[in-house]
């Protein structure tokens, strides 16, 4: 998560890790609390960093990268107009939005946002954001592991059968992303996330 909070491209979605972070509390792991200040802590320093970074970097520099992992322009032109005139609101709001999300950070930081503020909201937002996906995987959790104790050989394959399913698409995603002219390491991500393919594919012809 801290990875993924600066901005890297790791390719599984960080919703799926927190599902996972609340059936690992669910099952005994480690705790709630144990959680909440791992990824308080997570979110605190990879988002300064990131924002820190596309504050200083110059406008052309974030707009290059962000072309990369498949947010346009045209979508950060937006989210930089939004924060410009509603500030630290907009960042809580637009963390929370599954589709803006990858925008927020960077455009804060061409947006110049003041840090403090910026800072605050972004902890909170994330963490609201992530507490819904451990709820959930807490939720699930017992009847997880119950079905990993009687039919791990069955979940291990179906783990390969989606790994391949992943492959295939990302395979197919990335060839679409540069036919477009980029956003191939987003097209990864999204290949790791089922529901992300069948998005990905009724959005794009």
């Amino acid at each position: 998560m801290l990875a993924k909070e600066i901005g890297v491209p790791v390719p599984i979605p960080s919703d799926l890790l927190m599902i996972g972070a609340g059936i690992q509390i669910a099952a005994g792991a480690y705790s709630a609390v144990e959680l909440l200040v791992a990824l308080g802590l997570a979110v605190l320093v990879g988002g300064s960093i990131q924002f820190l970074v596309a504050r200083s970097a110059g406008r052309a520099v974030v707009y290059r990268v962000a072309a990369r992992v498949g947010v346009s322009a045209e979508r950060l032109d937006r989210a930089v107009a939004r924060l410009g005139a509603s500030g630290p609101r907009t960042v809580f709001v637009g963390l929370n939005v599954p589709g803006a999300r990858a925008a927020v950070i960077p455009a804060a930081g061409v947006a110049r946002l003041p840090f403090a503020p910026f800072t605050a909201a972004m902890v909170a937002g994330s963490l609201v954001f992530y507490a819904w996906h451990v709820a959930l995987g807490y939720a699930i959790g017992p009847s997880a592991v119950a079905l990993l104790e009687r039919g791990s050989a069955f979940v291990v394959a179906g783990l390969i059968a989606l790994a391949a399913v992943g492959a295939v698409g990302w395979l197919v995603l990335r060839r679409r992303a540069r036919l477009a002219g980029g956003g191939a390491l987003r097209s990864w991500t999204d290949a790791a996330c089922p529901a992300c393919l069948a998005i990905t594919a009724l959005r794009r012809p």
